[in-house]
């Protein structure tokens, strides 16, 4: 009997649900950022500045929030995988 080496479908489309929760999470994080540059005064100084010290406006600090629990999100099979091998 032969095994087919292509992923399922069902594990494609885990990935592409992934894939996607992660193109959208990065997405919102550039758009918050270039609205908070762009649209309101001092944007691009509050911009450097997160750069430099970490300080975020509300908005890009949740951004990066949701950023962050995404990736988690991610590598939580592979790392649950590597701690029981």
């Amino acid at each position: 009997m032969q095994t087919s080496t292509y992923p399922s479908s069902s594990a494609t489309s885990g990935a592409h649900v992934v894939a996607e929760n992660l193109r959208k999470a990065i997405e919102n994080l550039i758009n918050v950022k270039l609205h908070d540059a762009l649209a309101k005064p001092g944007g691009l100084d509050r911009l450097i500045a997160h750069r430099s010290t970490g300080v975020a406006s509300f908005a890009v600090r949740q951004a990066e929030r949701q950023l962050e629990d995404t990736i988690a999100e991610v590598l939580e099979p592979a790392i649950g995988y590597q701690s029981h091998a």
